[in-house]
């Protein structure tokens, strides 16, 4: 009686401080127009605009909460949501290819059924990659994530290829409750409600799946059924939201995790105390923009803010509820068991593509009649030779510092990309650029910065957990997602650099100068070298660290060391091509694979392979879809994600 009176007072609450947001909402939004028109045109704008808005605002917070709530409680992952397995990324993707190139569908398709597609598109990869390991938490997250991160990439091609409507796409992706109307407001409605009464039909054997799947079957649940029926309504659910207001990040994630800590028993009050805090989460988070909208004239998306702020509470869930020991895997794990002989015409085989690859890039380029072959020495050694050479040390310095990153870690899918060290020197390049309006030349040293600061903060916050690779992966993701988020609120807002920093976050070899390039190329030489004599160092790292000690090695010292010098050489990639490629990741694994263990064969075979696919990359930006120009480091993202996430399964 005591618990069941708790509960009723909690929902009380809720609904009081729901109504209070809305009624905060509606004086903000008031009083943002009340100045500016006429007491007619207000009311019209009360009646069109304001009240719909906050009714969407409810509505889209209470769906998005719902999902992930049962998002958990069907795969039993306490950090599952439309965002962290990647449901409302698949959606918006398959929605922008739509809309932008066969737009004439939407007049006989309905939005949300496309974006429906892409939703259980995305939500079946999630699934394949996770089930060798039983759809382990930390495993599902991991592939929801990485393939955020992939998507986000064929959608940032799909901007760029289309600039005369990237403003609008742009406040799309980064998601607004803005409304001219209750047509949205009233078909969200019906569909909320349909969902809603379904899982409240279904709601017994929701309280019965929060067993084991046999406990639950043997209790006479259809587990298989229940689950699908449940995941096509959610994916219909978020779908919905997602093609009428746009990508609104971690509002679910946030919900669901509050609820979690009131440990309801009864799945109906969850269900309803879940959807309130939803809908008075998204609301406050929509009346506080409103409000600096108001008093500093700077307007900021809704979506791309809820996921600037859910960063960090991915970060508390991923140490917080995820599961304390996992199992790693050995560093050298995988590698194909073959003779000396193997190995060295697996090296002649590598070394001949690589050449083959620098031919043909260097002297082969499409043209209006085809491809032709280029002798012209000016377009050769002025505009092609800086762009190849760019490849290369880019190439180069990725596969490198994953290889070492790999051997520090212990972490087989540790690279530059998934550790989020790209990212975070991105992150202070995009803030000195636009903020400080500091010039080119000294970008690198907030690049360098960045980097190290991302770095630390990575080691600090998994130190406690012993690096455990799995953790220090999702880590490194989340921080990626956190640039995402950064980065559509730099784009929504018309700044014409804007344009020019998607350019380079992508990863364009265009503008590449043989000067800067060579030095670039010296300064990875260097470090490359110093990493060639510590070879020893690099193979002692393959032991634990009490052995590695007993052998005579400064662990500290010589990891202290080895950071600074893969910190220098990921600051030198990132500004080359950009923050995120996979090929820092992909190289060193494809040569452990390939059975190239020892760290000097490893080193070797890992840049080879490295420079050649960010070569293949380059050259297929520049040529196929000639006259434009795909940038080399989206291409390398494709390539390498691809590779990325089928390997995936084996790791």
């Amino acid at each position: 009686m005591k618990k069941s009176m708790q509960c009723l007072l909690c929902l009380l609450l809720i609904s009081l401080l729901t109504f209070t947001a809305c009624y905060f909402s509606f004086i903000a939004q008031y009083n943002l127009y009340q100045a500016q028109v006429s007491p007619d045109l207000l009311i019209t704008i009360v009646f069109d605009s304001l009240l719909p808005r906050i009714a969407m605002a409810i509505l889209v917070g209470g769906a998005l909460s719902l999902s992930s709530l049962l998002l958990q409680q069907i795969t039993h992952n306490p950090l599952a949501s439309d965002t962290t397995l990647s449901i409302s990324s698949g959606a918006y993707l398959l929605l922008l290819v739509v809309t932008l190139f066969v737009p004439s569908i939407l007049y006989w398709i309905d939005p949300s059924l496309i974006a429906l597609v892409g939703a259980l598109l995305a939500l079946f990869i999630v699934l394949a990659l996770s089930y060798r390991q039983q759809f382990l938490s930390t495993r599902m997250l991991l592939a929801g994530l990485v393939l955020n991160l992939y998507l986000g990439a064929i959608a940032a091609i799909m901007v760029i290829f289309n600039p005369e409507s990237s403003q609008a796409l742009f406040q799309w992706e980064a998601g607004s409750l803005i409304q001219d109307s209750w047509q949205d407001v009233i078909k969200l409605s019906i569909v909320s409600i349909v969902c809603l009464s379904l899982f409240l039909t279904l709601s017994r054997s929701l309280q019965i799946m929060q067993l084991s799947d046999d406990q639950a079957s043997s209790l006479g649940v259809s587990v298989k059924w229940i689950r699908l029926i449940i995941l096509m309504s959610l994916c219909y659910l978020c779908a919905t939201a997602i093609s009428l207001v746009g990508m609104i990040g971690f509002i679910g994630l946030a919900s669901a995790t509050i609820v979690n800590q009131f440990q309801l028993m009864s799945i109906k009050l969850r269900l309803f105390v879940t959807y309130l805090i939803g809908a008075l989460l998204l609301l406050l988070t929509d009346s506080v923009l409103i409000l600096l909208q108001q008093y500093t004239d700077f307007y900021l998306p809704v979506g791309a803010t809820t996921a600037f702020i859910g960063t960090p509470l991915l970060l508390y869930l991923i140490f917080s509820v995820l599961p304390s020991q996992l199992q790693a895997n050995e560093p050298n794990s995988g590698s194909l068991p073959y003779n000396v002989a193997k190995k060295y015409r697996w090296l002649f085989i590598i070394s001949a593509l690589f050449i083959l690859l620098l031919i043909v890039s260097f002297f082969v380029s499409n043209s209006s009649h085809g491809l032709v072959l280029l002798d012209d020495d000016r377009v050769l050694l002025q505009l092609k030779l800086p762009r190849i050479l760019t490849a290369i040390c880019s190439g180069a310095m990725l596969s490198l510092c994953g290889m070492v990153l790999q051997r520090l870690t212990h972490n087989p899918m540790a690279s530059p990309e998934l550790l989020g060290i790209s990212s975070g020197s991105a992150i202070f390049v995009i803030t000195a650029f636009l903020f400080f309006n500091i010039s080119y030349q000294f970008l690198w040293l907030f690049a360098l910065s960045g980097a190290i600061v991302t770095f630390l903060f990575i080691a600090l916050i998994n130190y406690r957990n012993q690096f455990q690779p799995d953790k220090v992966i999702l880590t490194g993701v989340a921080i990626s997602a956190l640039l995402t988020a950064l980065l559509r609120l730099f784009l929504t807002n018309g700044d014409p650099r804007a344009q020019y920093l998607l350019i380079w976050l992508s990863g364009s070899t265009y503008a590449s100068e043989l000067t800067p390039t060579l030095i670039y190329a010296l300064i990875g030489l260097v470090c490359l070298m110093i990493l060639w004599l510590a070879h020893r160092i690099l193979t002692l790292f393959l032991l634990p660290a009490t052995i590695a000690r007993s052998l005579g090695l400064s662990v500290f010292n010589a990891r202290i060391g080895l950071i600074m010098l893969t910190t220098l050489l990921i600051t030198l990639a990132t500004l080359q091509i950009g923050p995120l490629s996979f090929i820092g990741l992909l190289a060193p694994l494809m040569a452990r694979l390939l059975g190239f263990s020892e760290t000097r064969w490893q080193m070797i075979i890992s840049m080879l392979i490295g420079s050649g696919l960010m070569m293949i990359a380059d050259w297929i930006g520049r040529s196929i879809a000639y006259p434009y120009e795909i940038p080399a480091g989206l291409i390398a993202s494709l390539i390498g994600g691809t590779c990325f996430l089928g390997l995936m399964r084996k790791l």
